[in-house]
Parts: structure tokens; sequence; C-alpha cells
């Protein structure tokens, strides 16, 4: 997998967090050992129920989102409803991979490659331009 390029800044310091946040979080989840849950023990054969790593990442982008949409709405951000679904799109996908019993072990390439696609768009579609209105509208301080 090739690393996740960090030119996803928005330069709002609270974005730009929230992705290297994850960007780190990619980076070292599919490491051997990290975040799987092995068999009931924790050792062994991983019994494929539920992938701990998607649940990681789920809990992971899922605070952030909030915590994102929470400053929309306060804002009163005019694209919070499309910048929304588009958080709304990563986590089904990534719930549909789960319920589907994926194996970020095994199929970690698809897992990584899904997310790191979305991020580089989501950052251009919807961070990019959503920094940019909070910055001009002092709703959120630029990167100083």
């Amino acid at each position: 997998m090739a690393p996740l390029s960090q030119g996803l800044e928005t330069g709002v310091p609270a974005i730009d967090a929230a992705n290297d946040g994850l960007r780190f979080l990619l980076e070292r989840v599919f490491e051997p050992g990290v975040e799987c849950r092995r068999g009931p023990s924790g050792k062994g054969e991983c019994d494929h129920s539920r992938c701990s790593r998607i649940e990681a990442i789920l809990r992971y982008i899922g605070r952030n989102f909030a915590s994102q949409e929470r400053v929309m709405a306060e804002s009163s951000y005019p694209e919070a409803a499309r910048h929304g679904d588009d958080h709304a799109s990563l986590l089904d996908r990534l719930t549909v991979m789960l319920q589907a019993q994926v194996c970020a072990d095994r199929e970690s390439r698809k897992v990584h490659d899904l997310i790191a696609h979305w991020m580089i768009e989501h950052a251009k579609r919807c961070d990019t331009p959503f920094g940019r209105w909070a910055v001009t509208r002092r709703v959120l301080g630029p990167r100083v």
C-alpha cells in the first residue's frame, strides 16, 4: 500500500488535524497484530465475525465527522447537508464491509484504498471549500 499523500491540507487546523489523525491511523492499523481481534482470546485465527480494524476506523471517523458536522450546523454552513452526505457515504461503505465480514487483515489494500481515495476526493470536494468558508467567516481559525 502506498502511503497516503499529505497534500490534503485545508489550511484549517481543526480539519487538518482530523485528516492527519486518519492518515496516521491508516498507516498503522494494517500492521500485523494491530487492532486485530484474533479469536475469542485475542490469539490464534480470526473468527471473521467482525473486523476490529474496520470498527476502529469507523469509531475514529464517526467522532471526527460528528464534531465537524456540529461546527457546520452551529455556523449555518450552506453546504452542510451535502458535506454530511459525503461523510455518510464513507460510513455506509465501511459498514457494508463490516457486515459482509470483510477482513482488513486479508483485504487490507481494498480497505485502505477505499478510505484513501475517499479522503483525497472529500478533501477537494468538501473540506477545502468548508475550510475557506469557515475561515472567511471566522468560524474556524486559519493556520498561522
